[in-house]
C-alpha cells in the first residue's frame, strides 16, 4: 500500500483521535468521504491500521507500570526466544513482550496494582519460565506522550 501525503494525514488524524468521523477527516485532508472510507478500508485490510481501545491502566486499579528486562539462558539450545516471548506475553500483567538486541534478550511491559504484585509477578511468575536466566525491573515514574502529528508529516 502506498503511503502518499493524504494517507499519512489520515493515519496521523486517526492516531490522535481514533474515533474521528470520516466526515471530519475528509474535511481536514480535502478528499471526499467515500475516498477517505476506501483508503481507510484498504489500510485496515492490509493491516496498516487496526482499531482497538487504548486502556488507562491506572483507572482499572493497576497503579504501577514497569519494563522488565530479561536475559535468556543460552546454554540450552532448547530455549527459543521468540516462543519464550510469546509465552511470557500471555502471563497475567504482561502487556507486551519483545525480543531485542543488545545486552538484554527480551523486554516486557507490565502493569500491576502495587509493588507487592509487581514483585510477585517478577520473582515468582516470570522467573519460573524455562529459559529466564535473570531479570532487571525498571518502574515507570512518569510518562510523556509524543506529538503524534510529527510522524505523519
Amino acid at each position: 500500500m502506498s503511503m502518499d501525503a493524504q494517507n499519512k494525514k489520515i493515519v496521523g488524524l486517526l492516531w490522535k483521535d481514533g474515533r474521528m468521523k470520516l466526515k471530519d477527516i475528509s474535511k481536514k485532508v480535502n478528499l471526499p468521504v467515500t475516498t477517505v472510507f476506501n483508503r481507510l478500508k484498504k489500510m485496515q485490510d492490509t493491516g496498516l491500521v487496526r482499531v482497538r481501545a487504548e486502556v488507562d491502566w491506572k483507572q482499572l486499579g493497576y497503579g504501577l507500570e514497569a519494563f522488565v528486562f530479561l536475559n535468556v539462558d543460552t546454554s540450552s539450545r532448547r530455549v527459543n526466544q521468540e516462543k519464550l516471548a510469546q509465552d511470557l506475553a500471555r502471563a497475567p500483567g504482561v502487556l507486551e513482550a519483545s525480543v531485542v538486541t543488545g545486552s538484554k534478550d527480551l523486554i516486557l511491559r507490565v502493569v500491576s496494582k502495587d509493588m507487592d504484585e509487581l514483585s510477585d509477578l517478577v520473582l515468582k511468575k516470570l522467573r519460573d519460565f524455562d529459559g529466564v536466566a535473570s531479570t532487571e525491573t525498571l518502574v515507570i515514574m512518569k510518562k510523556a506522550e509524543a506529538d503524534r502529528s510529527l510522524f505523519m508529516r
